[in-house]
């Protein structure tokens, strides 16, 4: 039988992540975006910022799959009511065999940050064009002229996209 005292006193608190991580990681990069003009470095930063955006709602749809614990059997419970806020903005699948929570986009904005994402992790890194002298404005995302997506717009628009969808799931 496993004592549970002995795997609490062993328990360093100060080392668990808590719930609202991943979004303060999505802004630490995003701070850094803002102030960085060497395009590399930019680009680099700018693959950290779609990781943490993609881990935020992939963490997001994981913990309200396991919300919370029914008392009696100590199985997992849904926050239902969450799970169906946070599916007007994104698929969220479970896994039969290994329960495993997996998303993908649903809305325009969240295509774009899976596809930008997925290009930066599968496909050897992000493309980023300077489009003029105002850096880091003028760094678009993408690698044909006009064609461009501009990056720190996007950025903001996902974080804005990630607080409004905060508040509705707060309520």
């Amino acid at each position: 039988m496993v004592d549970l005292r002995n795997i609490l006193d062993d328990l360093d608190l100060s080392a668990v992540v808590l719930p609202g991580d991943k979004l303060k990681e999505c802004q630490y990069f995003f701070n850094l975006l803002e102030a960085e003009k060497d395009r590399d470095k930019f680009r680099w930063l700018l693959g950290a910022f779609l990781n943490a955006c993609y881990g935020h709602l992939e963490y997001k749809a994981a913990y309200l799959h396991y919300a919370f614990a029914d008392p009696e059997t100590g199985d997992p419970v849904e926050d239902w009511e969450a799970l169906d806020i946070l599916r007007n903005y994104v698929r969220v699948f479970q896994q039969k065999k290994s329960g495993f929570i997996k998303t993908s986009w649903l809305s325009e904005l969240t295509e774009k940050l899976y596809k930008f994402r997925n290009r930066n992790t599968h496909d050897g890194g992000i493309e980023v064009m300077q489009v003029g002298d105002d850096l880091p404005n003028d760094f678009n995302i993408g690698s044909h002229t006009g064609q461009g997506t501009p990056a720190l717009i996007f950025c903001r628009e996902i974080l804005e996209f990630f607080s409004k969808l905060e508040a509705e799931i707060d309520g």
